[in-house]
């Protein structure tokens, strides 16, 4: 039996702009002689918009908001900010349930104007800033057939994905997105510039792939890129609750055989009015078994055969679509402006008990199934070939991530939708072992050894203490360096 996680996190309560630390129009003066982009204090116009991130439960305050151009506006900003004794954090995309990338009074490093991608489809490779999205990524390396592993949501950014490992639907073909990561440009905590990769900084290429924004800001990533799509098979099939135990039994022994090229999903959640749905679905729970082929796709619908034949589905949903469409298709449904919640955990095997635990969502009252879903996600392939010490990104041989998720826009319903989120993931724990570091919120410094094991995160601390003693890079999952010198 493993302990439950219970997480003290609540909705971050708005804070009166300018709140803090304010930095006066004499220092700022000096600033802009030497950076470039632009510099928003509250009350600016833009500052509102450039301070909100993906989850709207955060609503945080930076005294200042630095957008840069390039590495020297991160250089300049993180030396004024440690000059000037200013927290900072680090915004790429914005798109984690934490919100660390903004914070309270002190300066927000804000890297979404940096948006250069170059492609060199020859040597498949693509130089990509830390402002890009994963949308614009595929967008360039798609005109040449080639991607690499970006995510499941097409607005996710590539900073904060990569850096802490990046799950995608090409991951069992082609490794994680950290697993693709060839070099790095990186400005450390002492405001130097640095490459990181195999053979230039080994260490910190290491802590980079998979330690998140812990060790430094990365201000380009060279990824490496595969032939991918046009058009790849996607297919999805809604069963009854009669039908989801034997559905479930049989995506189990078909994901355990199932080719690199084929990611499985299995989801469970109270059905709205959905028009693919029979109205006899409607306000029942319903279960979704998924697939995805990154191959040739008649190769992937006779491999696709068996799962289809398991159980007798409400209704099937399956084709080739272009690769792009394929990473935008929850675009809407994780659209910017709602509020979250999610816990997240990893699975090493799934036995029945498992399957009967995640059919009933933490037996929970009636009316609450409608509080939102769990999916599954099959793992191993490429992911598990990379050895376990090979990079910082950890927990390679689990077979399954699950995540409980919540989405609400009401304040007053969080409590609510969090607590229902905490008991489901609470029965899903003695199952568990691990968890995904770009999975986590803010649910503490235990949460964050068990994304690495009790050796790696004692690595990572070494690393920390050598790149960043001071931890200037904390607003982020964070590992605290072994030294004394720490601020609050």
């Amino acid at each position: 039996m493993h302990p439950v996680d219970v997480d003290r996190q609540t909705e971050v309560s708005a804070a009166v702009p300018g709140s803090g630390r304010v930095v006066d129009e004499a220092v700022l003066r000096d600033l802009r002689r030497t950076f470039r982009g632009e510099l928003l204090r509250p009350g600016d116009p833009g500052y509102d918009a450039s301070r909100r991130v993906w989850n709207a439960t955060v609503d945080r305050c930076p005294a200042l908001i630095a957008r840069c151009t390039g590495t020297v506006d991160v250089l300049t900003a993180l030396r004024f900010s440690r000059r000037e004794g200013l927290a900072v954090s680090v915004r790429g995309g914005g798109h984690s349930v934490g919100g660390h990338a903004v914070l309270d009074g002190g300066v927000m490093i804000d890297l979404s104007p940096m948006k250069g991608i170059r492609v060199d489809p020859e040597a498949r490779r693509a130089w990509v800033q830390p402002g890009c999205l994963w949308s614009e990524v595929d967008r360039e390396t798609q005109q040449f057939g080639l991607a690499t592993t970006g995510g499941m949501v097409s607005h996710t950014g590539v900073s904060g994905l990569t850096l802490g490992g990046g799950q995608g639907w090409l991951a069992r073909k082609h490794g994680y997105s950290c697993d693709n990561l060839v070099a790095a440009d990186v400005v450390t905590a002492d405001g130097e510039f640095v490459v990181a990769d195999a053979d230039r900084n080994p260490d910190l290429f290491w802590g980079i792939r998979g330690g998140g924004g812990n060790f430094g800001i990365v201000t380009s990533f060279q990824l490496r890129l595969h032939e991918v799509g046009p058009l790849v098979l996607r297919g999805q099939l809604f069963y009854a609750p009669e039908e989801a135990l034997r559905a479930l039994e049989g995506f189990r022994e078909f994901a355990a055989g199932a080719p690199d090229e084929m990611t499985c999903t299995a989801s469970v959640w109270t059905a709205g009015e959905e028009a693919h749905l029979p109205e006899r679905a409607h306000g029942r729970p319903v279960v979704m078994l998924g697939y995805v082929f990154v191959g040739d796709v008649e190769v992937g619908e006779r491999v696709a055969a068996p799962l289809r034949q398991i159980a007798k589905p409400l209704t099937e949903l399956a084709g080739p679509v272009p690769y792009t469409v394929l990473q935008a298709q929850d675009d809407e449904s994780q659209r910017h402006g709602l509020r979250r919640f999610w816990k997240s955990q990893y699975l090493w095997d799934l036995p029945d008990a498992a399957l009967e635990t995640f059919l009933g969502r933490g037996a929970v009252s009636p009316g609450e199934p409608s509080l939102g879903g769990v999916r599954l996600l099959s793992l191993g392939g490429a992911i598990a070939r990379v050895g376990e010490d090979d990079t910082a990104m950890s927990h390679r041989n689990a077979a399954f991530d699950v995540m409980v998720s919540s989405t609400w826009t009401d304040p007053t319903e969080a409590d609510r939708h969090m607590g229902w989120a905490r008991r489901f993931h609470g029965t899903m724990a003695p199952f568990s072992r691990g968890v995904y570091i770009n999975n986590l919120g803010s649910e503490g410094e235990e949460r964050v050894r068990a994304a690495y094991g009790q050796t790696k995160y004692e690595r990572l601390v070494a690393l920390k203490h050598r790149y960043d003693p001071d931890n200037v890079f904390r607003h982020n999952q964070n590992i605290r360096p072994s030294s004394t010198r720490l601020p609050g």
